[in-house]
């Protein structure tokens, strides 16, 4: 383990660190110093959460510190590049190591929004890779504002992530869906309680490990993608770990939402900063005829408004019913920031001759096969 050593002026943190020098402009130097997630002290984790604050998109589960130390403490390649000019940090940026000196979104592919968390300085996200030693960091959704990426968008990725805004209250937001899509629901709805009882959402689930395996089989039964991610331990890990986690900038929410004594969806999101973030939704496929996975939209969103709760996240993913649930949204893109710029001209090449440029399907969903790929291969 490496000694200890102040960063910025802020408390010590210990790890195997590594630590370079490069320049970030005229007269200002930048150093990128490499840790494990658990090594940040009280004081990087105040600024941290602090800097989470600076844009309207960054206050998210996924980009918090405790979201990277949970990973952390399952997947051992978790790491955070401290980003600094003159002994002040600048930024932060979780990823995960792969093979060949390969960086990925932490947590991927459980992660919905990846990107640097900082005060807002100019920053070069080049050098930052390349002193970081790695030979390239890709990701899948980041905050299309972050001027720092916006050179490593791949061209087609740029997309929308569909939000239900509650900052007016539920009411409000109610009122302004389509009339005949919420007449359909309650059709639904009423057919459903015909069947099996009346309809109610328990916020909180009483039996959180009974109701997350429920949701883990409906997942794996429907999804080979979830078979393949909940075969892996550290996946079931890292829900178990966030599920009993307390934070105010990543804390897990599993709802229930039954109808009579019968489970019929589920919901396991994370909540941050007043804002909830759809992670994991499933419902009984048995009861397909009667949608109980957006029924449960409706209930959710009034409890959340009812708790505070301004903001609901429905996550990346270009899906048809998300956006009739949305009445905001923001705008995400992938790609990749390569050490080399000569790698870089070769990959962009590579992607031209095999169409992704100009064949993307749904933005970035083309990066997520390339992610797939990369996490066995480092290619």
């Amino acid at each position: 383990m490496a000694p200890s050593r102040n960063i910025g002026g802020n408390r010590h943190y210990h790890g195997g660190i590594a630590a370079s020098l490069c320049g970030l402009s005229k007269g200002m130097r930048m150093r990128v110093t490499v840790v494990r997630p658990g090594d940040l002290g009280p004081s990087e984790a105040s600024l941290w959460a602090t800097f989470q604050q600076f844009s309207p998109t960054t206050p998210n589960p996924f980009l918090s510190l405790t979201f990277a130390r949970v990973v952390g403490r399952s997947r051992p390649g978790a790491r955070v590049a401290v980003v600094e000019t003159d002994r002040q940090i600048e930024a932060f940026l979780p990823f995960e190591l792969v093979g060949r000196r390969m960086g990925m979104p932490i947590g991927y592919p459980m992660n919905d929004l990846q990107g640097f968390v900082g005060r807002g300085t100019p920053i070069d996200a080049r050098h930052v890779i390349r002193q970081a030693g790695l030979r390239g960091w890709r990701f899948v959704a980041a905050p299309a504002e972050q001027s720092a990426l916006v050179p490593h968008h791949y061209a087609g990725t740029l997309a929308r992530v569909p939000v239900i805004d509650l900052a007016g209250g539920y009411q409000p937001y109610s009122g302004s869906r389509k009339k005949a899509s919420t007449k359909r629901i309650a059709e639904k709805r009423r057919a459903l309680e015909r069947r099996l009882g009346t309809l109610s959402l328990t916020w909180s689930s009483p039996c959180p490990q009974k109701h997350l395996q429920q949701l883990i089989d409906w997942k794996t039964a429907k999804y080979g993608g979830a078979r393949q991610l909940f075969s892996d331990p550290a996946a079931r890990a890292i829900l178990d770990e966030l599920t009993a986690e307390s934070g105010d900038d990543c804390r897990g929410l599993l709802s229930v939402l039954s109808a009579g004594e019968r489970t019929v969806a589920l919901f396991f999101g994370l909540i941050a900063h007043g804002g909830l973030s759809s992670w994991f939704p499933a419902y009984d496929r048995e009861l397909s005829r009667y949608s109980p996975g957006r029924m449960m939209w409706q209930p959710l969103a009034e409890e959340a408004a009812c708790r505070g709760i301004t903001r609901l996240d429905l996550g990346y993913g270009q899906d048809q019913y998300k956006f009739g649930l949305a009445n905001a949204s923001y705008l995400v893109a992938g790609g990749a920031v390569w050490a080399n710029r000569c790698e870089q001209a070769v990959r962009s090449v590579y992607r031209r001759l095999h169409g992704r440029a100009a064949g993307l399907s749904g933005g970035a969903e083309s990066e997520r096969g390339e992610m797939a790929q990369l996490a066995k291969t480092a290619w």
